[in-house]
């Protein structure tokens, strides 16, 4: 078995960049880290999509994340 260093900050939000933005190309490596942190399960065909714990880390600090849902009045 080997040594699994931690992720860094940088390299947790370009992991869930890389899966929020579909312009962009997840690494497997990437995916498997989110996944063990919570951050990201398993999806269909794209492989993994970002659980509400992964889409809170891109949002602002002390705020939910406002996506692009519908407009609620």
């Amino acid at each position: 078995m080997g040594y699994s260093r931690r992720m860094t900050p940088t390299e947790r939000l370009e992991a869930l960049l890389d899966l929020a933005d579909p312009e962009r190309t997840p690494t497997a490596g990437g995916i498997r880290r989110l996944m063990v942190l919570g951050l990201a399960e398993p999806a269909g065909k794209t492989g993994a999509r970002l659980t509400s714990a992964g889409w809170s880390e891109l949002g602002e600090p002390g705020r939910a994340f406002r996506g692009h849902g519908p407009l609620r009045v």
